[in-house]
């Protein structure tokens, strides 16, 4: 069994993208794709990124290559982004959507084939270059082999379950054909947008495990259970980890994704809740250089110290001093001086779990 150690992200999906930077306007979108971007960074070696989701990506189209770099605070020799395609080259799988007149940009300002404004296709020759000098590695994607994993709609009327189960959207795999059939689906338009999302996350997930990548998305429907492989496992993050990496300067983030090296190699052999937090606090606290385990130990050690200081440091100390006052408060000065209680509180913190944010791992790969 081989595992992965690249993930791809939900939200930089190109309408997903899109619709981020509408709502939320150019600023913010960035701030908040930027802060997912560096928690991909963090739980996987490298980020898996579609050539649809870079070429018609508002966000990738914004910031170009140089400006996504300076985000994540990383040097040109060790750009943390893959890039996959369905044809052999990047330039290629531009050019064909150029040509197809049919075709309908995502982003902002965009018509269709080659109506496109010129800042657009000068982050396009930004793209390029950095792609084709060998500074973003590309792959063209293989043959489809794993399977699209969809579970029960999100929709509450039995009639609408039939309906989608007739429709066959278990067995499309193109995101077109999808469209065209729910679009001709006698549904709500709430409803529509809900099994658009339901099996456009299924659609990703497979994109991801056809690509040897995991999955993760930071603001899926907590009412659908994913549906995943036998092997697969699904992890959830800690909500103070994805703000601390949209809080964080970009050196701090280069200097976390060096220190976590460790806390994420044992992460990705054997995942769970424990190490999934070990990751988080390494990875938040590079200021202090502390880990989970060693707050833990160190906290004990110190206050079993303390204790043992108190019992030798204390003139005549018997078992009946135990009710004096003076022995209680130079207890609670020896605990109070020796605990350390930032990092105590940061461990608080990072327990509690991202109702949202769903990672899976594909444990399946290559088998």
């Amino acid at each position: 069994m081989r595992v992965a150690n690249r993930v791809l992200i939900a939200e930089l999906d190109s309408p997903a993208q899109a619709r981020r930077f509408a709502e939320s306007g150019t600023r913010q979108a960035i701030v908040e794709l930027t802060g997912m971007l560096r928690v991909g960074m963090l739980v996987s070696s490298t980020v898996l990124v579609t050539d649809a989701m870079l070429l018609d990506g508002a966000y990738f189209i914004a910031l170009g290559p140089e400006g996504v770099l300076s985000e994540l605070g990383t040097g040109q020799a060790r750009y943390p982004l893959t890039i996959t395609g369905p044809y052999p080259s990047l330039r290629e799988g531009l050019e064909k959507r150029v040509e197809n007149e049919e075709f309908v940009w995502s982003f902002p300002g965009a018509g269709g084939g080659d109506d496109v404004p010129r800042h657009v296709r000068r982050s396009w020759d930004e793209w390029l270059r950095f792609v084709e000098s060998g500074i973003i590695r590309y792959e063209q994607q293989g043959a489809e082999s794993a399977p699209l994993r969809i579970g029960p709609a999100p929709v509450r009327s039995v009639q609408d379950l039939e309906t989608i189960k007739d429709c066959g959207l278990g067995g499309v795999r193109h995101r077109s054909e999808a469209w065209r059939i729910l679009d001709s689906l006698p549904l709500s338009t709430s409803a529509v947008e809900e099994v658009r999302r339901w099996w456009n996350d299924a659609y990703l997930r497979m994109i991801a495990e056809n690509a040897g990548a995991d999955w993760i998305g930071f603001e899926a429907d907590s009412r659908v259970n994913l549906a995943i492989g036998s092997e697969d496992v699904e992890l959830p993050l800690s909500s103070g980890l994805l703000e601390w990496a949209r809080n964080s300067t970009p050196a701090t983030i280069a200097v976390a994704w060096d220190a976590s090296h460790a806390q994420r190699d044992a992460l990705r052999r054997r995942p769970d809740w424990r190490r999934m937090r070990n990751l988080a606090f390494t990875a938040s606290q590079v200021a202090t250089g502390s880990t989970r385990p060693a707050v833990l130990w160190s906290s004990s050690g110190k206050l079993a110290i303390a204790v043992v200081a108190l019992a030798l440091a204390a003139p005549g100390l018997r078992i009946d001093s135990i009710d004096s006052p003076l022995t209680w408060l130079a207890f609670v000065g020896a605990i109070a001086t020796t605990v350390p209680y930032d990092s105590l509180a940061a461990l608080w913190r990072l327990k509690e779990r991202d109702p949202r944010t769903r990672l899976v791992l594909h444990r399946g790969i290559g088998t």
